[in-house]
């Protein structure tokens, strides 16, 4: 019984090894040669054939449970078929996307085999969804943006600064659709993080557009060239300017051992009317200071003068002294201006012994 059972077992084992090799092997090449079937989602570009002077604003598929047209994702569903081996393949490296470029009188585009290179080492595509699109198509405009250092929007700047210069040194080419080109805009948005006072570098620009204009036929449709400018930014520490109608004066006398009189030949001894110009948060200090202050005033030096006879004497706004606010103009105020006052006129009068 045993001498049997080896016999079965081992007796002419180079023949049934020979047998099993071939029977693998067989097994094998009809494994890999099987039908299988893949259905990946992948990504097709629809572009035009033209894109110089036509460009495409929509693309649509249709919903087969509603059948209403809806704006197609660029995603498209493919059944492939083939060889295990092959679809094994395409499992392992899937293709990401393909595109397809339509010409500028296609209205309707029913997917094939061959608008993606199949069949292709024995895989064929059975079914594409969806499986067809419909196209808009439309002829392309050109504008030229040469003013972009007006485009250029500023944000998070320091407080109490301004912006001074914008400067872009290239202009910006915009191509779309010639029905709403003229609507289209650009921005190039540049922050200053709170911290900086110049800026320099490339920044991205941004189509802007009414909102009636969809996303999608923006996205689509719409070029700009360079998509980059180079900005420089230069901030400067905010302006104000305080129109004062009635602010004091002191006249600075060089000393003498005679008393005098000082009047206004325009009127009032003591105020006149004056602009003051300079850093925001330095008129900020000066309106406190005039509020706690009624005294503070603007300084008047007076020359030398004949101590008998006194004088007459000229002051402007630019010879004014403002004491602690050494980056405050003063200017002349807008009635003066009206008025075409060009400076203001003094008089020293000594005062003799017998009119004390």
């Amino acid at each position: 019984m045993i001498a049997w059972a080896r016999d079965l077992l081992f007796g002419n084992w180079r023949n049934k090894g020979i047998a099993l090799f071939f029977a693998v092997t067989i097994w094998f090449v009809a494994f890999q040669s099987e039908k299988q079937e893949y259905g990946p989602l992948i990504r097709v570009d629809i572009k035009s054939s033209d894109p110089e002077t036509t460009l495409i604003t929509s693309v649509k598929r249709t919903d087969v449970q509603t059948g209403v047209l809806m704006d197609f994702d660029g995603r498209v569903r493919f059944l492939f078929s083939g060889p295990r081996k092959q679809i094994d393949k395409l499992r392992q490296d899937p293709p990401s996307h393909f595109t397809l470029q339509v010409p500028k009188e296609k209205r309707v585009h029913t997917f094939r085999e061959s608008d993606f290179g199949f069949p292709r080492d024995g895989v064929e595509v059975l079914q594409f969804f969806p499986e067809s699109i419909q196209i808009a198509q439309e002829e392309a405009a050109t504008v030229t943006v040469k003013n972009m250092a007006e485009k250029v929007l500023v944000t998070d700047y320091k407080e109490g600064f301004e912006v001074a210069t914008r400067e872009v040194e290239q202009a910006v080419l915009i191509t779309a659709p010639a029905s709403i080109i003229d609507r289209l805009g650009v921005v190039a948005r540049v922050s200053m993080e709170h911290i900086l006072e110049r800026f320099e570098g490339k920044v991205d620009i941004e189509v802007t557009h009414p909102d009636d204009i969809p996303p999608d036929l923006v996205r689509r449709s719409i070029r700009v060239l360079p998509s980059q400018v180079h900005v420089t930014i230069v901030l400067r520490a905010s302006m104000e300017v305080l129109p004062v109608e009635a602010m004091r004066i002191t006249f600075r006398v060089p000393p003498v051992q005679v008393p005098i009189r000082i009047l206004l030949d325009d009127g009032a001894a003591e105020t006149i009317p004056v602009e003051l110009h300079g850093r925001k948060d330095e008129i900020a200090r000066l309106k406190d200071r005039l509020r706690v202050d009624p005294g503070f005033s603007l300084g008047v030096r007076v020359p030398s003068f004949d101590r008998e006879l006194g004088g007459q004497f000229t002051f402007t706004e630019d010879s004014l002294e403002l004491p602690g606010f050494p980056g405050v103009q003063i200017r002349q105020h807008e009635s003066r201006k009206n008025e075409r006052k060009v400076a203001w006129s003094y008089t020293v009068i000594p005062v003799k012994e017998s009119a004390k």
